[in-house]
């Protein structure tokens, strides 16, 4: 502190003489001559003290004049008086003096990729959800619920309307960062066997983007595509950010593909040598893909028998590497294989034969994806070399050329019924025949078959051509008519809906207590069972139950927060179609409805109906 004091100390003083210098007369006066020394006069004694200051600074100076408008000024001297001393401290308006600019760190990544915080390949043109998907969300809340979701959910069309809203070109949520978020959408899209729609989001985002999730998420992503070059970009970064295994394999893998066999070979060597880190059967796989491409003699036979459990890694190395893994490993992948698998290269026919239903129920395919699968197959050779033969009414992919295109419609009517009655699924039986169906002219020779024709074009999201089938419907058998009437009512919306054609239908059809609440909840859940005719319906099929879950999806459906209500209703929808409640039906169906999904609301009200 002393110090500082006598630092201050000509400061002070120079203050000092700025404030004496304020008192000095205005510039164009000649100074004032020093006062002579007067004779001391007596002072009254009443007096105060004298001041010690000369008696210049006794008397207040006079109010300064207005100056006259004179023209220049003319000095007594001849000569302008020295200009006032500047003051100490700058004005407050002065402009800053210039930093000089930081150093560059030469080691420090500069982001030049184009900014994610809107971001999606689905745009409203063509099927996106808008920019305003997640908008009015939290971020994190958004993100438990996607790691919370357990795939595949009950409804092919609710994970259709999910894909859509994680897809969509939209603003990132507030609360959490825009790479974080597109990792959280792809891995949902993953795990739910949406392998495009993963490859789309991870493949967008430009690299030095990435955040250390993200670069996890876009590793399973390459793998579950069977894409080894998707993992060069990003597997030195990743490996300095992640004790992975994955990623100093796929480093060794990307230099044999880049052609420098010397690295790789060290590499793997060195991998070789350290027992704890890397499995042997992985590191054979990741030789093979080397071998491929020239560096032969590294890679030793794939024995399956000696192979540990199937893990992504295996599935995607293998596949990328020609390696055919057998079905019966398969299984380890869990229900997301499906998808997966029929997007696969090199892949065992009998395994994707046997994926292509599943996928298309659980909605990784369309239904015209599925039919064309299926006339794909028919037209390639067996393993005996001989391709299925035209005519028989036991093949699969006759059985759908007759449905498509058959000369007479009794044997198209046949053959559809065929289709219905195979497999263990009804529902994947209704996929299949889809793009059959719509091709059928609504006439009263199909009337006994109306209800499951318009089934099976909802199922495939074919509305307007469901609904062409009421009149030919209407006039068929009571039960038939029922079953349409019932379709159409959640499907559609394009049938009269009554508290008396409700209870029709419910005696004529035979429906049990939980088929009825179930159509109830969707009806509800439309806003179509509004007055006081409908009391004694909703008080038996649909008593009033709130939690936690039915006020949040409720909220997010008021305030038409699309892509929140798409993802706590697959939380909702958890596990088969028998354990759904139909107060859940309701809430997610009235969500949708609030949040402008309408479409999409019928559709999964009409398959809760037909699989519920």
């Amino acid at each position: 502190m002393a110090d500082m004091r006598i630092a201050l100390r000509p400061a002070v003083l120079a203050a000092a003489t700025l404030t004496l210098g304020l008192a000095h007369p205005a510039s164009g006066q000649q100074a004032p001559a020093v006062p002579q020394a007067q004779p001391q006069q007596q002072q009254p004694s009443n007096a105060g003290p004298k001041s010690l200051l000369p008696d210049v600074f006794d008397s207040p100076a006079p109010a300064p004049a207005a100056p006259a408008d004179t023209g220049p000024p003319v000095y007594e001297s001849g000569a302008a008086p020295a200009p006032a001393p500047p003051p100490l401290l700058p004005p407050l308006l002065a402009p800053p003096v210039p930093l000089p600019p930081e150093p560059v760190d030469p080691f420090a990544t500069q982001i030049t990729g184009r900014d994610i915080t809107v971001f999606g390949p689905l745009t409203p043109e063509i099927g996106g959800y808008g920019i305003a998907t997640f908008t009015g969300s939290r971020g994190t809340f958004l993100s438990g619920l996607a790691n919370r979701v357990t795939a595949p959910i009950a409804s092919r069309w609710a994970s259709i309307t999910l894909r859509r809203a994680l897809l969509s070109e939209s603003t990132t949520p507030y609360g959490i960062g825009p790479g974080d978020w597109v990792a959280a959408r792809a891995s949902l899209l993953l795990r739910m066997g949406e392998i495009d729609g993963a490859k789309a989001l991870v493949d967008g985002v430009p690299i030095d983007r990435y955040s250390p999730f993200l670069y996890r998420i876009a590793g399973q992503t390459a793998l579950a595509a069977a894409d080894i070059g998707g993992l060069c970009p990003i597997a030195e970064t990743a490996r300095m950010l992640s004790r992975d295994p994955l990623w100093p394999l796929a480093v060794g893998m990307c230099a044999a593909l880049q052609g420098d066999d010397a690295t790789a070979a060290s590499i793997f060597d060195a991998l070789g040598n350290d027992e704890q880190s890397v499995d042997r059967f992985d590191l054979r796989l990741a030789e093979r893909i080397a071998t491929l491409v020239g560096g032969a003699g590294r890679a030793s036979n794939i024995d399956w028998n000696e192979a540990p459990p199937l893990t992504l890694f295996r599935f995607g190395v293998a596949t990328a590497a020609g390696v055919m893994v057998p079905p019966d490993a398969l299984a380890a992948l869990g229900p997301a294989r499906f998808g997966w698998l029929v997007r696969a290269p090199n892949l065992d026919p009998e395994a994707r034969r046997a994926a292509i239903g599943p996928a298309t129920v659980q909605g990784s395919m369309s239904a015209a994806e599925l039919a064309g699968a299926i006339a794909i197959d028919a037209a390639t050779p067996d393993a005996a070399g001989a391709a299925a033969a035209p005519g028989n009414a036991d093949s699969r992919g006759d059985r759908l050329r007759i449905a498509s295109a058959g000369t007479r419609l009794g044997d198209r009517l046949v053959a559809l019924r065929a289709i219905w009655a195979e497999g263990e699924d009804p529902y994947a039986g209704l996929l299949e025949s889809a793009t059959a169906a719509a091709r059928l002219s609504p006439t009263a020779g199909s009337a006994a078959d109306s209800a499951q024709i318009i089934a099976a074009l909802l199922a495939a999201g074919d509305t307007v051509a469901a609904a062409r089938w009421w009149p030919v419907a209407d006039d068929a058998a009571a039960k038939v008519r029922a079953q349409a009437w019932a379709l159409l009512a959640a499907g559609t919306g394009t049938v009269e809906v009554t508290p008396s054609a409700f209870r029709d239908w419910r005696s004529t059809s035979g429906a049990d207590d939980r088929r009825a609440a179930m159509l109830f909840a969707a009806l509800a859940g439309l806003g179509v069972t509004t007055g006081s005719d409908w009391d004694g319906l909703r008080t038996d099929l649909l008593p009033r139950n709130t939690n936690s879950w039915s006020r949040a999806i409720d909220a997010a459906g008021r305030a038409r927060r699309t892509g929140e209500v798409t993802l706590l209703a697959a939380t909702g929808l958890q596990g088969p179609w028998a354990d759904v409640p139909p107060l859940h039906l309701h809430h997610i169906v009235q969500a949708l409805v609030r949040s402008g999904r309408t479409t999409e609301a019928r559709l999964i009200a009409a398959e809760a109906l037909t699989r519920g």
